[in-house]
Formats: structure tokens, sequence, C-alpha cells
């Protein structure tokens, strides 16, 4: 009986830490190709050609496109090139965080927003160097 009991209490604790490297697995994801919604007119793409990830971030105050790299200091975290202590965080599949790193916001995969590559994220896509361009919007523009 002991023998049976030894087994039983081996296998939970197997299936426990094997519980546990599944969870932390699925929290180091890569960043998800796609266009994300931050609520409001606030909205994130994410664009990825060979080795190259590139942002465009998007709004009714204008476009910024920049390139992507994976944070040196924190794992799992990417900053965008020009943006000072703004990082990037692939939270699940449908979620990726954007912001400081103590006021990162929620941007949730919009699937039926279109996910065209415009001429600027055809740039930083074709880009080797640290890429950054800004265009301002809103009623002035116009």
């Amino acid at each position: 009986m002991k023998f049976w009991h030894c087994c039983t209490k081996l296998g939970f604790t197997v299936l426990f830490l094997t519980s546990i490297g599944a969870k932390n697995s699925l929290a180091a994801l890569p960043l998800q190709v796609g266009v994300y919604h931050g609520g409001g007119s606030r909205y994130i793409q994410i664009a990825e050609k060979e080795n190259r990830i590139c942002f465009r971030g998007f709004s009714s105050n204008g476009v910024t496109v920049a390139s992507v790299a994976a944070d040196s200091h924190r794992e799992n975290f990417y900053t965008i090139n020009g943006f000072d202590d703004t990082f990037l965080l692939q939270q699940d599949t449908d979620t990726i965080l954007f912001g400081p790193m103590n006021q990162l916001m929620k941007y949730v995969a919009d699937y039926g927003f279109p996910r065209d590559l415009g001429d600027d994220l055809q740039q930083c896509l074709s880009s080797e160097k640290p890429f950054f361009e800004r265009k301002s919007g809103g009623r002035g523009d116009r």
C-alpha cells in the first residue's frame, strides 16, 4: 500500500512541475504579427520580415514607425527605436502590452482590421539600420 501511495505522490509532483514549466513557456512568447487595438483611436501594428521586426503605432494624432529589438536587460521585453523607456511585451497570442515599464497598457488583437503593410512599414522592414519615422496627424495636417 505504501508503494502505491508513494508512486501517486510522485506522479502528482511530476504533474505539478510539468504544469509550472508549461505556464512559464507560454509566458515567453515572441511578438506576434498583427494589429492590436488599445482603445479609442489607438492601434499598434507589428510586422516581421526575415529577422526584422517593425512597429507602427497610429491614432488620430499621427503615425510612428520604428524598428524593434529584444531588450538586453529584460527577458521577453522589446524596445522600440526612438522611444525612451517604452516597451512591448507579448502577454499572450491575443494581447500585447505597450508603454513605460510601470504603466504598460493592454492592446488586444483586432482581427477585423486590415493588415496591409504601408510604404512606411515596408521601408522599416527593408532597412538594415535602426529606423524611426513620425508623421503628425489631426486637424492641423489636413
